[in-house]
């Protein structure tokens, strides 16, 4: 049930109108549509593959954080999220290419120095995309020298710097 207050369409509302109109919190109205949510493989690997960026991007260490928070301001993860996700997750699908051409012992010590644990994705390479993404994201804020420049061999100093 809407709650209305003043004259309904001069006042603000909020809620669910018989069924047909919906009220938000900023004050839009739209027609009232049953979500749905089917389920489908590739939106379920799209739900995965974000769940994954964000439990790595939960385990950023305070000072890293704050250094992201003042470039890019509050929604700073939504900027590395997108960065990764873009163009049907381009950057994922090349940046996943590259980690599959490490070495067996490198990708141990990704996984090793992996700080999250992942839901689907292996732990060594989500953190490897993501540091990367976020490095890259880094140079375009002026960020240089946030964190190393992620290669094959250097997941124990990436791991350091992510903590801090």
């Amino acid at each position: 049930m809407a709650k209305v207050i003043n004259p309904l369409l001069s006042g603000s509302a909020s809620g669910q109108l018989g069924g047909m109109m919906t009220f938000d919190k900023r004050g839009y109205v739209r027609q009232y549509v049953i979500p749905a949510n089917p389920q489908t493989v590739n939106q379920m690997a799209v739900r995965n593959k974000m769940g994954d960026i964000q439990r790595e991007l939960k385990e950023l260490g305070a000072t890293l954080r704050a250094d992201l928070k003042t470039g890019l301001g509050a929604r700073w993860n939504s900027v590395i999220i997108g960065e990764i996700m873009a163009n049907g997750a381009a950057k994922w699908d090349a940046l996943a290419a590259e980690y599959a051409a490490f070495i067996a012992g490198d990708k141990t010590d990704w996984e090793t120095a992996d700080p999250a644990t992942g839901n689907v994705n292996a732990a060594g390479l989500v953190f490897y995309i993501v540091a990367q993404s976020l490095y890259d994201v880094a140079l375009r804020i002026d960020g240089d020298g946030l964190i190393t420049e992620p290669t094959s061999t250097n997941s124990a100093t990436i791991a350091g710097e992510w903590i801090v």
